[in-house]
């Protein structure tokens, strides 16, 4: 089964339709930084896709996100664990 790291990754190559690998998706990035600033540069819009796509996944309601928990693919994945969200 895969981490909750790696379910993130596949979500959002996924939904933001990213021609690459979910593995290349670095785990520190700042997913809505702009790129010159190391991020992905993902808009609001994205952030509503990602947080549907983690819902859909884990069967949770996710309706307590803040901007903190979407910082970066590791924020998401403590956010989740918190939230009961166990590995694989």
């Amino acid at each position: 089964m895969p981490s909750i790291e790696e379910t993130i990754r596949q979500i959002i190559v996924e939904r933001m339709m990213l021609p690459i690998p979910p593995q290349e998706l670095p785990l520190e990035a700042p997913l809505f930084a702009p790129a010159a600033a190391g991020g992905m540069e993902l808009d609001s819009l994205s952030s509503l896709e990602i947080i549907g796509g983690l819902s859909d996944r884990y069967q949770l309601p996710l309706d307590d996100v803040v901007p903190a928990d979407l910082q970066t693919i590791s924020t998401l994945a403590a956010y989740l664990r918190r939230h009961g969200v166990a590995e694989g």
